[in-house]
């Protein structure tokens, strides 16, 4: 039972002979409550704000009373002193004495929103009632944007019903959510602002291939949705519409219709479109052989289109082979093979492939005699903006004239004997002819890592054509060191292919070669910083195509780091500014905290390591829990990557550390503070074998210091200065 006294020294004489003591000060505000134990505190001010109406709830039983300044109420072991009172903020200070095990404030009503995902078409999300009591209103969901002049406007999306008890949560779809939502409480008065920044689209497109037709691969990130598929030609002709019901993940979509160039509509509710364009189908005679009567040819389609058509043996324009044609379809890198019986007389026959895209004839010797041709290398690699050569050894007797069929335009070529350049020669025995080819700096009509395949074709002096298959690949040209110390220890070599997730170092003036990386699928960041940031310096960093085409930049302004976020999984990099000195690097990109496993497995220079660059401007002001478990020992190294400098300092290969925290072994865990101004983390594991890595981004409590549970002089001396504080206010409140 509740009683309502002024302090006396008799109190404290039974607090002190109980033995244990609590005291503590702690605010809460007229919206919220204050649990004690199994205690339940609130208060209501007067208008003057000198009297407080407070209540106090324990086990179904409630005491109130009306309590001024210095004023107390008891409940069980527990008193409770009525404090100073800011009317302003309409907050009051309660002063706790007695013995009670924990001390918390909550609102009385309150919710959380927390976003599970969102895309340019919806954002899902859950709400909690955080708060003391239950929560029964009407939650409503409206978008914000900048009207005009400028005016900001709201629309409703949603309205929502909710009864939830303390704790309870629901879950729902808020569609087209623009970059900020509005979560209202319609009753209670209270709202919460959730911002998106830039939505990534639900559904995009990652490749468009050719086959039989246009095939077309999409990646829905989402839940399912209906999807409107149109193959357009020419600007805005429709060819082809098909209605589809994508599933989350990858799917496939296939048009009946094929065409070389043109563009690919896909509407789930936005509209995203990508452009396409199949080089022509391009055959090559690959091999042919003769068995008395009977021919065998085999043709190859180097083009990215698909060839239909028919193809015969004809001699002098009269078609000598049996059957008449024969009637194929090659679709792109792919192969067929031919038979045909000719007459024993016939010995240069000429194969003629026919569509209504092209005409192909190639005019082989198949059984004479005369000059033969022999390539010492069928395939080379060249890097970009390099030259290349093949060695071809020429036996027998006569002039011949030299050319190549199926290069690139953009690919030049020619032949030498010693160094002279010739496009004829006589052979008189044998000859060795060397064919350079010269690659341009950026891909134009090819792509980097892919076999471009031509043909060398060698006449005689009765015009009869000796072929021969060549191919070459390209690679970038760029060769950069690794950035940081103690590298030569783990790495003496320098690869053609650059790493993801370790950096490299770039000093170049105006613009660089392209620099070629690993295969490796999954969203991706890139950075570059490092010196010309602080020379004040811009530098714009391009990601480009296997085929040199540009396909992302950066834009970030003078003196800031240049980032890109990009999803493709064969890609080039290429720097761009004045004379600089960078550090660039290529990471695993994480929105927000995830749980992941992979295996990690060795580089070309025996480590294994993985790189996550965290975005942390969600997590500001909070604490980042990582635990890492493997299957064998891993070394985890954390780094703050916001300021230029900390970037400076990332060196996940180097002896040195000057991160956040490091550990090593099968299993580590720590935590990292994330700043006010945080950007993002640095994660780098370092090993191999299996791993799996567990995030957690965790609250940082606000607490309230007092006094916990004393010993015998520390009690007597604070209860003593409170008597003589109380004893003052009395004397002043008469």
């Amino acid at each position: 039972m509740a009683r309502l006294r002024t302090l006396t020294f008799a109190v404290f004489l039974l607090i002190l002979l109980a033995g244990q003591a609590t005291a503590l000060s702690v605010e809460l505000g007229t919206d919220e409550v204050l649990i004690v134990g199994g205690q339940v505190f609130t208060f209501d001010p007067s208008q003057s704000g000198d009297k407080f109406l407070v209540s106090v709830s324990s086990h179904g039983n409630e005491a109130s009373s009306v309590l001024a300044f210095g004023e107390n109420i008891t409940v069980g072991n527990v008193t409770y002193f009525i404090g100073s009172y800011d009317r302003q903020n309409r907050r009051l200070t309660v002063h706790l004495l007695g013995n009670y095990t924990s001390v918390r404030v909550m609102k009385k009503y309150d919710f959380s929103v927390e976003v599970i995902e969102a895309f340019d078409t919806y954002a899902k999300v859950r709400i909690k009632n955080t708060g003391f009591y239950p929560l029964n209103d009407t939650l409503s969901v409206s978008s914000s944007s900048q009207g005009a002049f400028p005016i900001p406007t709201s629309t409703i999306l949603k309205e929502v019903e909710l009864n939830l008890e303390p704790g309870g949560e629901i879950v729902f779809k808020v569609p087209n959510p623009g970059q900020t939502l509005i979560f209202s409480l319609n009753e209670r008065g209270i709202s919460k602002d959730v911002s998106f920044g830039t939505l990534e689209p639900q559904v995009e497109i990652e490749d468009i291939t050719s086959g039989e037709g246009v095939r077309v691969k999409v990646l829905n990130k989402g839940e399912p949705v209906n999807a409107t598929f149109s193959l357009l030609y020419g600007g805005n002709l429709i060819l082809e519409s098909r209605k589809v019901l994508l599933p989350h993940g990858i799917k496939w979509v296939g048009f009946s219709n094929f065409i070389n160039q043109g563009a690919v509509v896909v509407d789930y509710g936005k509209v995203i479109q990508q452009t396409f364009y199949f080089r022509p189908a391009l055959l090559v005679l690959e091999n042919i052989s003769r068995d008395g009567e009977l021919l065998r040819v085999i043709l190859k389609n180097t083009g990215e289109s698909p060839f239909r058509g028919f193809v015969s043996v004809t001699q002098n324009g009269v078609v000598v082979g049996s059957p008449t044609y024969s009637e194929v379809s090659i679709g792109p890198g792919e192969s067929v093979s031919l038979t045909f019986k000719i007459p024993e007389e016939v010995r240069y026959p000429t194969i003629l492939a026919s569509s209504d895209s092209g005409t192909f004839s190639f005019t082989a010797e198949a059984g004479a005699s005369g000059i033969s041709v022999e390539a010492l290398s069928t395939s080379i690699k060249v890097p970009l903006g390099g030259k290349g050569s093949y060695a071809l050894v020429l036996s027998g007797s006569g002039r011949v004239k030299l050319s190549v069929e199926g290069l690139p335009e953009s690919v030049g070529w020619k032949f030498y004997v010693g160094e002279s350049e010739v496009e004829e020669l006589n052979v008189d025995g044998s000859a060795q002819v060397v064919l350079v080819i010269d690659v341009p700096s950026l891909p134009r009509g090819f792509s980097v890592g892919e076999p471009v395949r031509f043909n060398v074709t060698i006449r005689d002096e009765k015009g009869n054509p000796h072929v021969i298959p060549l191919e070459f690949e390209a690679y970038g040209l760029a060769f950069l060191p690794v950035y940081g110390k103690n590298w030569l220890a783990k790495m003496n070599f320098t690869a053609e292919t650059h790493f993801v997730g370790i950096p490299y170092r770039v000093v170049a003036k105006s613009l660089t070669p392209p620099i070629q990386f690993e295969h490796y699928p999954g969203e991706k960041i890139a950075f570059s910083y490092g010196n010309y940031i602080r020379s004040g310096l811009d530098v714009t960093l391009h990601i480009l195509s296997p085929s040199g085409e540009i396909l992302h930049s950066s834009s970030q302004e003078k003196g800031r780091p240049d980032f890109v976020v990009f999803n493709e999984s064969d890609f080039m990099l290429m720097l761009e500014g004045d004379r600089f000195d960078a550090v660039l690097l290529v990471a695993d990109y994480l929105r927000k905290p995830e749980n992941i496993s992979f295996e990690l497995l060795p580089k070309q220079f025996g480590e294994g390591i993985k790189t996550f660059i965290l975005n942390a401007t969600s997590l500001r002001g909070k604490k980042l829990a990582l635990d890492v478990t493997a299957d064998r020992p891993v070394e985890v190294r954390v780094y703050y990557f916001t300021l230029n400098r900390e970037r400076e300092d990332f060196d996940p290969l180097s002896a040195g550390f000057k991160g956040a925290f490091r550990g090593k072994g099968e299993h580590v865990s720590g935590e990292v503070p994330l700043r006010p101004y945080e950007d993002f983390i640095a994660i780098s594991i370092i090993g191999t074998g299996n791993v799996s890595l567990t995030m957690t981004a965790k609250e940082v409590p606000v607490s309230v210091s007092g006094l916990g549970k004393y010993s015998g002089e520390l009690t007597v001396a604070l209860l003593a200065l409170l008597l003589v504080v109380v004893i003052a206010l009395e004397r002043r409140l008469g």
